[in-house]
């Protein structure tokens, strides 16, 4: 357990650097030209209505041993750089503007390391019927400015044969009562 949460905090210190250096113009203004604010109602495009139903979800595509149907628990390139990313900010200051690149850029990352970590999800966990046992978010939550976040979702899982696992996923973002991961990590 102890790996993982170390390898969470590691990427996650990567992806804060990386962004930062990609936000960077020759000029230093890290802002794009337009301004952003938050839309009074932003839709998730099937977001799960609760916590519980986004990880019954997850339950059902690992018994599918569906790694499309785990993706679309996640959000969106849409979704991330339109409104998880700008939000990404504490609350009551203004709304990250980055430039078409750096939100580019870090949406590449998430989505590439979600890529992998989606699969290897699957191929360790897949094909199964897992009953939850227990939830625990290894990294607390987090008010955002337009969501909240509960950190590295840590699921307790019994299989069917009695035995019990541990699978560690993403951050899950609360958007206006909808909830969907922002990007998976999987066990290392």
């Amino acid at each position: 357990m102890r790996h993982i949460r170390s390898f969470g905090a590691v990427t996650a210190v990567l992806l804060v650097s990386a962004m930062a250096l990609a936000a960077q113009s020759p000029s230093g203004d890290t802002r794009a030209s337009s301004p952003v604010t938050r839309p009074e109602h932003f839709k998730l495009s099937d977001g799960a209505p609760s916590i519980d139903a986004l990880l019954r979800r997850v339950l059902d595509a690992l018994a599918a041993k569906d790694v499309q149907a785990l993706h679309r628990l996640r959000v969106t390139e849409q979704e991330y750089r339109s409104f998880v990313l700008p939000g990404a900010v504490e609350k009551g200051q203004p709304p990250q503007n980055l430039d078409e690149q750096s939100s580019q850029f870090a949406w590449d990352m998430l989505n590439t390391k979600s890529l992998y970590a989606g699969q290897a999800i699957i191929t360790n966990f897949g094909g199964r019927h897992y009953t939850l046992e227990h939830v625990q978010y290894a990294k607390g939550q987090h008010q955002y400015a337009w969501y909240r976040t509960y950190n590295t979702t840590v699921l307790t899982l019994q299989d069917d044969a009695g035995g019990m696992r541990e699978l560690t996923l993403g951050s899950i973002a609360d958007v206006d009562g909808q909830f969907k991961f922002v990007g998976l990590l999987g066990n290392r």
